[in-house]
């Protein structure tokens, strides 16, 4: 639904929590870990067989008073398989948290019109007859809901997900992070025609000091090659200890210390620690921290219903790339509002004009030129959306290990998946996601 053939299998293997994660027991993975996508990361079918496809709770992760010492969540194995399947819907018993809504409001719930049959409708997937639930609970999906015409007309839940549990979104926490800075640019107190070293003196030496806001905010600084290749550099390295369960380094020692693969060409280059640059940024020119700023703008807004948080580096600086935890419904809420060009519940919440600018096309040959410059299916990306080609003008929030927000405004369907995939991703399930979100996209047209 996510993946979006082979460009968005591609993207979601890049949008990585961290360049050197386990992979799940060779003898899981049919052939072993042979495949290897364009951006490094490696990837395979996972086995039919039960060892292969265990909840946490099946598996005996963090099960028992104490738990078992090898069913432990640990700082070496918390994003291998099974473990990994606890570990990304309990992001707050792992590593340090702040709340992203400091200040509680009224919950809205979503209005409901649920369609039983829509995730019970048999359709080929992947050239066999399924429904759309049986290749969730295959394919490792946590949480799944689909939101048209403002209703949630279906939802699905596996692996000990609920309606109101959050889940770790991964980079999908990128998207969130580039609207909030179209929100500042819009009020006058951030100028994305600045340069970064204006704004964060600290970083002038690096190769992000003489770019521009907007050329952070589009990921057009030739930084982080070693994070989709799989060969990190000592900073990629650096960035991602942050968040190991025992670390002391903090991104704001580890941004300064990036060194430029190449020459400023203007193309995309994916990294996630431009988006961190981002987060600093974004906090230094309004002179809030990020999740207060986060708070007031646009969670606040929203009528959440469940808790939302984020992880926290040892300096106490939220990450603005990752790390993201919130429930499905209420990340459906902040897309449902993008499709609806910053409407909530039929009023204008937000600017018009800054949803928009999401959908104005970014640099195209940045992206052709670029990270993912195979991805067909893709023609820009500015602010942490994926923008993909056609005239519905969808947009596509991704993160490693299955994490996808879709919003489609000409459909009025927003979708969000949240999995706990064995590996970054895994060529066969998304391709069969692809198929789904394509037949769920022709269903809303047909119901227009």
């Amino acid at each position: 639904m996510f993946s979006l053939k082979t460009c968005i299998l591609t993207l979601a293997a890049a949008s990585a929590i961290g360049p050197a994660l386990a992979q799940p027991p060779s003898s899981c993975l049919v052939g072993g870990d042979k495949v290897a996508l364009a951006a490094g990361v490696r990837a395979d079918t996972v086995r039919d067989a039960p060892e292969c496809h265990l909840t946490w709770q099946a598996a005996g992760v963090m099960v028992g008073l104490p738990p078992p010492p090898d069913k432990l969540v640990t700082a070496k194995n918390l994003f291998a398989y099974p473990f990994n399947r606890w570990t990304l819907q309990s992001t707050n018993r792992f590593t340090r948290t702040a709340p992203m809504l400091t200040a509680r409001t009224e919950a809205r719930p979503l209005p409901e019109k649920l369609d039983p049959a829509l995730l019970n409708t048999k359709l080929s997937v992947n050239g066999v007859e399924r429904t759309i639930a049986d290749y969730a609970d295959q394919t490792f999906v946590d949480s799944l809901v689909v939101v048209k015409d403002g209703a949630l007309v279906a939802e699905w839940y596996g692996d000990g997900m609920t309606a109101s549990k959050p889940h770790y979104i991964a980079s999908v926490t990128k998207s969130v992070t580039g609207f909030l800075a179209e929100l500042l640019i819009a009020d006058g107190r951030l100028d994305e025609t600045r340069k970064v070293k204006s704004y964060v003196p600290e970083l002038a030496r690096s190769p992000f000091g003489e770019a521009t806001v907007r050329d952070v905010l589009d990921m057009k600084v030739n930084v982080g090659a070693g994070e989709t290749s799989g060969a990190p550099d000592p900073a990629d390295a650096a960035l991602w200890s942050t968040m190991a369960l025992s670390s002391r380094q903090s991104v704001y020692d580890t941004l300064p210390t990036v060194k430029a693969d190449g020459p400023r060409d203007g193309h995309f280059h994916y990294a996630s620690m431009t988006t961190e640059v981002a987060g600093w940024i974004i906090a230094r020119a309004a002179g809030e921290p990020y999740e207060q700023l986060a708070s007031e703008l646009i969670w606040s807004k929203l009528g959440l219903q469940d808790d939302i948080y984020g992880a926290v580096d040892p300096a106490g600086k939220v990450y603005s790339s990752t790390a993201l935890t919130i429930s499905a419904r209420d990340l459906a809420k902040f897309g449902l509002m993008i499709a609806n060009h910053g409407q909530v519940d039929g009023k204008q919440a937000f600017p018009t004009k800054v949803v928009d600018r999401l959908f104005e096309y970014g640099d195209a040959e940045a992206w052709k030129n670029g990270t993912f410059k195979n991805g067909s299916q893709i023609r820009s990306y500015r602010s942490y959306w994926y923008q993909l080609a056609g005239e519905d003008h969808a947009l596509v929030g991704l993160g490693v290990f299955g994490q996808g927000l879709y919003v489609n405004p000409t459909r009025r369907l927003v979708m969000v998946r949240f999995s706990s995939m064995p590996a970054h991703t895994i060529l066969e399930y998304a391709k069969g996601w692809d198929e789904i979100r394509v037949w769920l996209d022709e269903k809303a047209m047909g119901q227009q």
